[in-house]
């Protein structure tokens, strides 16, 4: 778990919220839905029910037919809004800082000696150092220009690609992912049963996620 655990439970709190919003509308419609089907199938209440029924129905659905779409645009906006504070927050934790270079491992770096793997064991010593890892990248890119064996260079891409890596923006760009989907807005259609069928996977598809988050 990472400072950043903030901002996932933030999302799923949004996701979860826009999903309640979202059923209690469409319950409701069904509900009122299935009052009004009753009463016009008795005789002796259509008459005195069956106009209120009707109406009641025809005021629940449009609330859902306004719910449907403004629950997951909201929560669209607010999606993106997280995202921002995160990737601001990620920003300045992770900018370079002179204060943070090693001066010995930058010697070492520029020495000429260094094996990949030597390269590997510096990445682990400044896990925690994104300004040194920036380096060590960076040092990385001038070796694949100069080197032509292919068994090296994709050892060089591997460290360079862990030198780089950006767990946490990865993991967000997941959830971000995982939420579209769970909103059946765009594979679904936004059709009503497939929403809340996809919807109820959230908390599957997520639960590692936000808890290692």
């Amino acid at each position: 778990m990472s400072g950043y655990k903030m901002f996932a439970d933030r999302l799923d709190y949004a996701f979860k919220e826009a999903r309640t919003r979202y059923t209690e509308a469409y319950n409701l419609m069904l509900s009122k839905k299935r009052d009004m089907e009753d009463v016009q199938r008795n005789p002796s209440l259509a008459d005195t029910f069956g106009m209120k029924a009707e109406y009641d129905y025809n005021q629940a659905k449009a609330a859902f037919k306004k719910a449907e779409t403004a629950a997951w645009e909201d929560f669209e906006r607010e999606m993106a809004e997280i995202g921002k504070a995160l990737k601001s927050a990620f920003a300045k934790v992770n900018q370079a800082r002179p204060e943070d270079i090693d001066r010995a491992g930058l010697e070492l770096l520029n020495s000429g000696i260094l094996t990949v793997d030597d390269l590997g064991a510096l990445l682990d010593r400044y896990e925690d150092n994104p300004t040194m890892l920036r380096l060590i990248a960076q040092h990385v890119e001038k070796l694949l220009k100069d080197t032509k064996d292919t068994q090296t260079r994709r050892e060089l891409i591997a460290v360079r690609q862990k030198a780089v890596a950006n767990d946490i923006m990865d993991a967000w760009k997941n959830l971000e992912d995982t939420a579209r989907i769970c909103t059946g807005q765009a594979h679904g259609k936004g059709e009503p049963r497939y929403v809340l069928s996809i919807s109820s996977q959230w908390e599957k598809l997520t639960e590692n996620t936000i808890k290692n988050f």
